[in-house]
């Protein structure tokens, strides 16, 4: 379904999605989505221009670079996007997708509040080791609300959580 920005949603999931932007922007916060759904067409020209800027602009081996972008940009057929059930949830002030995001006023709501609407931060800071991915305070999966609310308790990442239901 789509959502805006002419991004697309899980229509499952998405006036999960839509009430989270709703009463954040009741709040007076201004979200930006700069990505939801995306074919593996799109995700191969994401990968393959990280690929290409690590090599350029940072002197990194073709097989270095391709190693180093796995952990920033999900290997084309392994991104959460394809599934349109992940979403990259920015302030619309701040649209740089860096660290600097996570101090927004969007994202601390964002933090607090994801899992009342199903949603959980998906590449915590200190989950590195787990997810394999850097951390992406943007990036925001929708699991259901009792699985996020679990995750949300425990403090775990989903890697975690999938683990312990195994």
């Amino acid at each position: 379904t789509e959502i805006e920005n002419n991004y697309y949603f899980d229509s499952r999931a998405v006036q999960d999605l839509q009430q989270m932007l709703a009463d954040g922007r009741k709040e007076g916060l201004d979200f930006w989505i700069c990505s939801a759904y995306r074919t593996i067409e799109k995700q191969t020209r994401l990968y393959e221009k990280k690929v290409s800027r690590l090599m350029t602009e940072e002197g990194f081996s073709e097989s270095q670079a391709r190693e180093k972008a796995r952990t920033e940009v999900a290997y084309p057929g392994t991104s959460e996007h394809h599934l349109g059930l992940a979403v990259d949830i920015v302030a619309k002030d701040y649209q740089i997708l860096d660290e600097k995001q996570a101090r927004t006023e969007e994202a601390d709501w964002l933090s607090e509040n994801c899992w009342r609407y199903g949603f959980i931060l998906r590449y915590p800071l200190d989950k590195t080791e787990e997810t394999g991915i850097i951390f992406e305070p943007w990036h925001y999966r929708y699991v259901g609300k009792e699985a996020a609310k679990e995750i949300m308790e425990q403090g775990i990442c989903l890697e975690e959580y999938l683990k312990g239901s195994m």
